[in-house]
């Protein structure tokens, strides 16, 4: 490569880094989320009030889902995680339940067989950014960038 060659050189590989970098990062920052998210559903059940809800069968867990990033311009990407339960809101905000195709609402759990006209679920807030979950989601948008650095580096 002559030196004349060098700025389209640059700016390719600069260009080329910039795309890649934004969904990687945001992919990896997704990634790191919804891993917390999904760590913090532990402990007994019930799990106490303010805390995040236990993990009894996992399907809450489980519908936690981060959502490929997409490119949304000039080295910009976004993403998403969100829970994909019907119940996953009450959890996360709490609130009172009311029987719609009864006249009570029914459980059974370890103490028998239980019945009310309505039932106050307190809120169980696990959809939270941290000051922890933030650095890590941090640190794994710049080791994602530093990849996609890496990579090009040794391809270009």
């Amino acid at each position: 490569m002559t030196p004349a060659e060098l700025p389209g050189y640059l700016r390719r590989l600069g260009d080329q880094v910039r795309d890649r970098a934004a969904l990687d990062a945001a992919d990896a920052m997704a990634q790191s989320y919804q891993g917390a998210v999904v760590r913090s559903m532990r402990g007994p059940s019930p799990s106490p009030p303010g805390t995040p809800p236990a993990r009894r069968t996992g399907t809450l867990a489980r519908s936690v889902r981060a959502e490929p990033a997409r490119s949304t311009g000039s080295g910009r990407a976004s993403s998403s995680v969100a829970p994909h339960t019907v119940y996953a809101r009450i959890q996360q905000l709490g609130g009172d339940i009311y029987p719609v195709r009864a006249k009570v609402l029914r459980w059974t759990d370890k103490s028998g067989t239980h019945y009310a006209r309505h039932v106050h679920l307190p809120a169980r807030p696990y959809m939270v950014m941290t000051s922890e979950r933030r650095r890590d989601s941090r640190r794994a948008a710049i080791a994602a960038v530093e990849r996609v650095v890496r990579e090009a580096l040794a391809g270009g």
